[in-house]
C-alpha cells in the first residue's frame, strides 16, 4: 500500500509556537516509527508493498562522483526486498536502524536483525559506506546510560564487537531528549566512543543524529563535531503529530523555526559546514483538521504518510505550493466528508533543501528512511540531479542544454533545448518555475506516446537567476536546475 501506517502517538497535544520544555512533547519521528512498528511486531514488515519494477542484477558497479554525502536510515521494518531498490549509484552511507540500548546494562534489548542482515555485504560491494546507529530514546534512559560509566564501557565494547562481527564502517549515535543537565556528560560520553571504536577499528566514521532546535540547550553542537567526522540535523518535526494545527513537516523558511535557521544555527554555533549534513524527510503529516483553510486548526492526530503516498493523493485532489515555508500541502474531504489537510516534501521542495545545502557547502543530506520511496525512481534523481553532473538514463530521462553554450548547467541566454524519453504513453506537464515556487514557463500539458522528443525553451521573458525545470507525468517526476543569464 501507498500510505504508511498510522503512528500510534502518545504525546501531550501542544501549540507550534508555545512549547513546554516536558520532553514528551518533543518525540521526534525515529522514535514514533520505530515504537509503531515495534508494537506491531515484525508481520508489518511483510505488508509494506514495493512498485513492480525489478532491480537491475549488478555485473559491475562505478559509484557516481557525487558532490555531497547522501546518508539514509534502513529501518528495522522496511520489507526484505526493500534495499534492493536502493539507489546506491547515489547512496553513499546506510545507517542500519537501530541497536536498542538496554539502559539496565548499556548493551542492547536488540540489534534488530544486524547480526544476519544480507543488506551489509550488498551495500559494501556497491561503494556505501554500512553503519550501526544506536537508539536511546528519552530523558530518563539518557541520563541512566550518562552517568553510569559501566553502562557506557559496556556499550562501547558491544558496538566494538558488533562492527567487527559485520565488518561495519561506524556507529551513528540517535540519542534524543537528552536533557540539559547531561550535556557535558554526553560530550564527554561521545569523546569516549569515538577513541575507544577508532582505535580498535581505524577509519571508523562517528556520528550523530541532532535535533532541528535544541529545545532544552542540551547540546554542545562545536564540541560534539570536533568529536565526530559528521552531524545529522534531522531537519523535520516542526509540525508533529499532535500540533493545534497542521502544518509544515520540514519548512525551508517562513515560521517561528526551519530549515534554514536550525543550519545557520549549527554554522553559528561552529559547526564546520563539511561535518554537516541535513536531514531530509521522505515523509509528512495528514490531519484531521475543521476547515479548508491553510493550517487549519486540528481536529486530532495527524497520521503518517510517505511522500509517494502523498503526491498519490495530490493526483485527486491537487496540491498547493507555500510560498511562505516552500513545501506543498493538500486540502481535501475524506470518505466521511471530513476535512484532512497533508503536509509534505514534493520534487521541488526537495531540491530547495538540496540548494541550502549546496548553497551553505554542507557535507550532504540524510534520509528519514530509506523504503518510505517505495521503490520509486524520481525521488533518488532529483538527488542525483542536484549533486552531480551526470545526465540521467532511465525510463524517464531529461537533459537540459542550450544551443549556443553547450550542456547543463552551463547558463542559458535565450533558447535552450529540453530533451526527454518516454518509455509508455503517458501525460506528461512541463514547466518552469522559479525559487518561490512560482510557474513562469508552461511549456506542454498533453498525451504523449512512447519517443524521445526536444522542446524548444525561449528564456527571453525570465530575468537572471536560477530556475527549476519540472517534468511531472504518470511514470514519475524529475526536476532540473538551470541557470538564466542575460547580458
Amino acid at each position: 500500500m501507498n500510505l504508511k501506517y498510522p503512528l500510534l502517538i502518545i504525546i501531550l497535544s501542544f501549540s507550534q509556537l508555545v512549547r513546554s520544555q516536558n520532553d514528551t512533547l518533543h518525540i521526534g519521528i525515529h522514535q514514533l516509527d520505530n515504537s509503531f512498528f515495534r508494537s506491531r511486531g515484525d508481520s508489518v514488515m511483510k505488508l509494506q508493498q514495493l512498485s513492480p519494477n525489478k532491480p537491475s542484477p549488478v555485473l559491475s558497479f562505478k559509484k557516481l562522483d557525487l558532490s555531497r554525502k547522501v546518508f539514509g536510515w534502513h529501518p528495522y521494518w522496511a520489507s526484505s526486498s526493500a534495499y534492493l531498490y536502493y539507489d546506491y549509484d547515489v547512496l553513499s552511507h546506510l545507517a542500519y536502524f537501530s541497536y536498542e540500548t538496554d539502559t539496565v546494562t548499556g548493551g542492547y534489548k536488540t540489534m534488530n536483525g544486524w547480526d544476519q542482515t544480507p543488506i551489509i555485504e550488498y551495500a559494501h560491494q556497491r561503494g556505501v559506506k554500512v553503519l550501526l546507529t544506536v537508539t536511546n530514546f528519552g530523558s530518563a534512559a539518557n541520563t541512566a546510560l550518562m552517568k553510569d560509566t559501566l553502562k557506557q564501557n559496556r556499550m562501547i565494547q558491544s558496538l566494538i564487537m558488533l562492527l567487527k562481527m559485520r565488518n561495519g564502517d561506524g556507529v551513528n549515535f540517535d540519542f534524543e531528549l537528552v536533557s540539559l543537565a547531561q550535556r557535558s556528560n554526553l560530550v564527554s560520553f561521545m569523546s569516549k566512543a569515538a577513541k575507544k571504536i577508532k582505535s580498535e577499528i581505524p577509519g571508523a566514521e562517528i556520528s550523530m543524529a541532532t535535533p532541528a532546535v535544541d529545545w532544552n540547550g542540551s547540546w554542545d553542537l562545536q564540541a560534539l563535531a570536533d568529536i565526530c567526522d559528521y552531524l545529522i540535523v534531522m531537519g523535520y518535526d516542526y509540525y508533529w503529530s499532535s500540533s493545534a494545527t497542521a502544518g509544515p513537516v520540514s519548512p525551508l523558511a517562513g515560521e517561528s523555526y526551519n530549515v534554514t535557521k536550525s543550519v545557520d544555527t549549527y554554522l553559528s554555533a561552529g559547526v564546520p559546514a563539511q561535518k554537516l549534513m541535513l536531514g531530509i524527510p521522505w515523509f509528512g503529516y495528514n490531519w484531521p483538521v475543521n476547515s479548508s483553510a491553510r493550517k487549519a486548526a486540528a481536529l486530532g492526530k495527524a497520521t503518517s504518510v510517505t511522500t509517494v503516498a502523498a503526491e498519490t493523493l495530490s493526483l485527486n485532489y491537487g496540491k498547493t505550493f507555500d510560498q511562505s515555508t516552500k513545501v506543498p500541502w493538500i486540502s481535501y474531504k475524506d470518505a466521511s466528508n471530513l476535512y484532512r489537510q497533508v503536509w509534505f516534501d514534493d520534487a521541488t521542495s526537495y531540491f530547495l533543501k538540496y540548494e541550502l545545502v549546496n548553497n551553505r557547502n554542507l557535507a550532504g543530506i540524510g534520509i528519514w528512511a530509506l523504503s518510505y520511496e517505495n521503490g520509486k525512481k524520481e525521488i533518488w534523481q532529483g538527488i542525483q540531479s542536484a549533486f552531480s553532473a551526470t545526465a540521467i538514463n532511465d525510463d524517464l530521462a531529461i537533459q537540459m542544454n542550450n544551443a549556443e553554450l553547450s550542456v547543463y548547467p552551463n547558463p542559458v541566454r535565450n533558447i535552450a533545448s529540453v530533451q526527454f524519453r518516454l518509455s509508455k504513453l503517458q501525460r506528461v506537464d512541463l514547466k518552469v518555475i522559479d525559487l518561490t515556487g512560482r510557474t513562469v514557463l508552461s511549456l506542454l500539458n498533453q498525451e504523449l506516446s512512447a519517443n524521445d522528443y526536444t522542446i524548444y525553451m525561449d528564456c527571453t521573458p525570465l530575468k537572471s537567476g536560477l530556475y527549476l525545470l519540472v517534468l511531472a507525468s504518470t511514470t514519475g517526476n524529475l526536476t532540473c536546475k538551470f541557470v538564466v543569464e542575460k547580458n
